[in-house]
This record gives C-alpha cells, structure tokens and sequence, in this order.
C-alpha cells in the first residue's frame, strides 16, 4: 500500500467542483486514506487492499443517491461516462460496460461503492451517525454491477458526522478491493462521482465530478538525512519530466520507527515550504537545511527517521518520498546500556553505562507512576572528568517503590552547555505481576496500550492483528522491554510475541472501547 494511490488516496485540502445543475451540487475534498495491514497477493496478476478513508461532501440539499466508481487510468473508459465540460445535464450514470460484472474483473472499475437514502437522515452537527446500513447493495442503473459493499468487503462500515449546515465527514473503515496487477505496483488512477436527488428507481446523474487525476510518479522525490555534525541536517532534491510548470508545495515529516516503517497519524510535521516552480529544465535543489530542535540535537529524537510528501496544484494527490533513515549516534552522551530492575523489598535498581561523554553534566532521574506523569526523582553528577570521557563509564540508582501496577523510567542527560536529552523508557512491574507479559489499560479507552514483555532478556519480533486476524503492524528486533501502541480504533486486537532466539510464542488480546 506504499506506493498505490486509489480511488480514496490522501489528499490534501482537495476541493473539486463540477458545473452543477440547479439540482443539487457536489464538491468533494480533505480525502485521507489509512491502509489495514499489507496487500495480499492473490495470485493470478491480482492484488488485494484494505483500506480506510475519510473525506468530506459539500451539498446544499443532500444525495438519495450517492456513488464512486474508480478505473486503473488505462481502464477509465473512452468516451467517458460523463461530460464534465461546460454544462452538466442530467445523465445516465455507467453500466457493467464501464464497471463490470465482478469487483475483480479486468479492464473495468475496481471500486464501485455506495449510499442511498441519506437524505432521509437526520445529521445533528457533531454528532456521528452510523449509516452502514445505507451502503447501497444494488446498483439502480444496472442491477449486473456488483457493488463494494458488506457482504463482499467484511467489516465494511460508515460514520457521518455533520460539520457544519453543508459538509458532511464520512468516516468508512475496512473497504476492500483487488486490483488487476501485481502487489506493490505504482498505479495511477482516474475517478468519477455522482449524486442525485430523484426518487425514480433508475435515477439520472444529477451532479457529477469527472476524472480525478492522480500522479504516483511524478515529480522525483531525493530526500537524505544528514548527522556528521551537529545540528543533525536534511538535503531535498525535486524534479520532473514535465515541459510546463508544476506548482508543489513539500512538507516534511519525522517518524518515530517503533511505530513500524510506514508514515504514522502521529508523526510531526517538522517544515512546510512555500510554493516551487518546477520544469524539466529547472529542478529544485537547495543547500542542506538543519533540523529543527530536539531533532536535530536530543534523543532520542535526534534518530527518527524523515520523509516527506509533496502537493501540487496540476495534481490532486499527494506524493510521499521513501522513508530516510540514518546512523545519527553522535550526541554528547553515547548511552551504551540502561537497564531497570525491581529487587524485592520495595526497591528498583537502574544501571546504565555511558560508552561517550562529551561536555556531560550528569542525569536526572525521572519516573512515571501508574496515572500520574513524569517526575525527577533525583540527579546524578557525571564521573567524566570536566565532563570528557571516551572510556565506559557504570552508573546505578536505587528508587524505593512501592507502587502497584507499572512504574516506569528514564534519564534526562543535561549537557554542561544546557542541551538535553532522554533515554529510551524502562518499565518494572510491582511485586506481583512478574513472570508475564502485560498489556496496560486493558480496555483502553483512547487507543493508546503499552506492552511490558516478560522479565527475560533478548530480542523479540512483535505482529499487530486486527479481530479479522488481518496484519495492523509490525516491529522486528525489539531490544526494550516496552512497546506503545497507539492511534488504535475501537475493537478487538491480537498482539503476538516471538523470541528470536527461541521461538517461544505469546499471544495477548486488546479491547479498545474509546469514549
């Protein structure tokens, strides 16, 4: 789902207008798309994708009827359904000779989906309404086409939430389709919607928006990260193939990696650029530009990785580089080991040792009790002298805790010269919760869990299910012994958990029940 762009594809402040009829009017924008799990390869050239969108539908008087239809650009067909140019009379929506027969059928639309009666509903602003049910299961012009609907896209649902007297937010999770071409292939895609207000059985088109355009390869994105020095810094190169100008905007993003190696919702947006001009003849290719603080400077920030995503005014989705790691282990403080261990009688014990020190002042000592937040317990001095060292350096700290639950810790590393910057989180269980691996909160109420593994050293390699046993997530080599997972919607989730080196497997379940 890397590279694939369909018919729902991330889209940024999109607005598309048709030249409506007094009918009714359509605009169409904010498209944002989450992939569940990986594409799975169902052999024969076909490739299955799950996916949820979101996005948003102006209207002034609301759709009976309302329909998407998505082809492979090579497949979109000529002439097309509907003409777009200059006046838009009421239409004859498509037949199975644009949209075929099966949602796999070759050379026709690979998405055909849709809700009828909406317009009966009754949408109190900011309020979500479930309309799964309105997910059309016939399609009125042509009963032949078989619709993307739930009893072939399990789990298929939809939440509309009335933002304001004319926009809609639609909400629809679990939408399952399969293109004709191999997994992982770069597609580019047109799309076509519709929207009609009749009470006929056979409606008319009466609005419609015709061949939305999406780009997948162009313009190149070169993205490296740089962190020879400090502030660590980033180089973006742009270019195209086109003749004319291509107006784009890039933004640039970082990414934590234990939240796996795809773009998270989480991520932070760290640069926005203004508007550049691209051609063939004149690429964009500026000097590097430093990071922003703490990712240019403090752990463990300072070792994310970057990507970025490009929109542009001749293309209407958004373009999103690889993602770029580094080995930017060249802080003041190179932290070789820190390790949190509860040793009975209401005692913790942290060790860490510290393989570099340069300009070092020492730690703060900070721990996160169950409910509450991060507090500094105490402070350290450095034994580096004048705050230099390049030989081990063994550092330990005793906490009395009697907490129950799971207390977790920290350092803060200060610098001589003010910088700072934090250690991955150990995690100690109370006295009687060793010898098992917890999930906290269970239930969760706002899609965030922590998972504490056992109390055993060695790597684990750990795999996100969702209740369709369906891949979420994944992260190889775990060496901590916490994970958090967050950005979960309601539901029921499967975490499994397998040593590398022993191929011992745990498996634990995950009720999400936000509020």
């Amino acid at each position: 789902m890397k590279k694939i762009l369909l018919s729902f594809l991330t889209l940024s402040a999109l607005v598309v207008t048709n030249n409506a009829k007094a009918q009714c009017d359509l605009q169409f924008s904010n498209l944002m798309v989450t992939p569940v799990g990986e594409p799975n390869d169902l052999g024969n050239g076909k490739c299955e994708y799950v996916f949820n969108a979101s996005f948003d539908i102006t209207t002034n008087s609301g759709f009976k009827y309302l329909f998407f239809h998505s082809w492979l650009l090579a497949d979109y067909p000529s002439p097309a359904i509907f003409n777009c140019g200059g006046a838009t009379p009421a239409a004859d929506p498509g037949t199975n000779a644009q949209l075929g027969t099966a949602i796999d059928e070759a050379g026709k639309s690979f998405i055909d989906i849709g809700f009828v009666n909406l317009n009966d509903l009754d949408f109190p602003t900011g309020t979500p309404v479930d309309v799964t049910a309105n997910f059309a299961t016939i399609y009125p012009h042509d009963n032949s086409v078989i619709l993307t609907e739930p009893s072939n896209s399990p789990g298929l649902t939809a939440i509309i939430t009335r933002t304001n007297s004319n926009i809609l937010h639609f909400v629809v999770t679990n939408i399952r389709i399969v293109i004709n071409g191999a997994c992982g292939e770069e597609v580019i895609v047109k799309s076509d919607i519709w929207g009609s207000n009749s009470s006929a059985n056979d409606p008319k088109a009466q609005c419609y928006i015709c061949g939305l355009y999406q780009s997948v390869d162009d313009p190149i994105i070169s993205l490296i990260k740089f962190c020879g020095s400090s502030p660590f810094s980033y180089d973006i190169g742009l270019s195209t193939e086109s003749a004319t100008d291509l107006h784009v905007v890039y933004k640039l993003y970082a990414h934590d990696p234990s939240l796996g190696p795809d773009p998270h919702p989480s991520d932070p947006l760290l640069f926005t650029s203004g508007t550049i001009t691209l051609n063939n003849l004149n690429p964009y290719d500026p000097a590097a530009i430093a990071l922003p603080n703490p990712y240019c400077c403090s752990e463990p920030e300072a070792q994310w990785d970057l990507y970025v995503q490009v929109t542009g005014t001749e293309f209407l989705n958004t373009i999103t580089s690889p993602m770029i790691s580094a080995d930017c282990a060249t802080l003041p403080v190179n932290l070789k080991s820190f390790t949190a261990v509860r040793n009975g009688s209401g005692y913790v014990t942290l060790n860490w040792e510290t393989a570099l020190e340069e300009d070092s002042k020492g730690f703060d000592i900070q721990r996160k009790l169950p409910g509450g937040g991060w507090q500094t317990l105490d402070f350290v001095a450095t034994k580096a002298i004048n705050g230099n060292s390049s030989l081990p350096l063994s550092y330990e700290f005793t906490d009395l805790n009697n907490a129950k639950g799971i207390s977790q810790y920290r350092l803060r590393q200060l610098d001589i010269d003010g910088k700072q910057s934090y250690s991955q989180i150990r995690a100690v269980r109370s006295e009687g919760q060793k010898g098992k691996t917890i999930v906290y909160p269970n239930p969760s109420n706002d899609g965030k869990v922590i998972v504490v593994f056992e109390d055993k050293d060695g790597s684990r390699d750990v795999s996100l299910m969702d209740m369709y046993g369906r891949m979420m997530k994944q992260w190889k080599s775990v060496m901590s012994n916490t994970l958090q997972i967050e950005n979960l919607g309601t539901g029921f989730y499967t975490v499994r958990i397998v040593n590398t080196e022993t191929g011992e497997q745990i498996v634990e379940k995950i009720v999400v029940k936000k509020r």
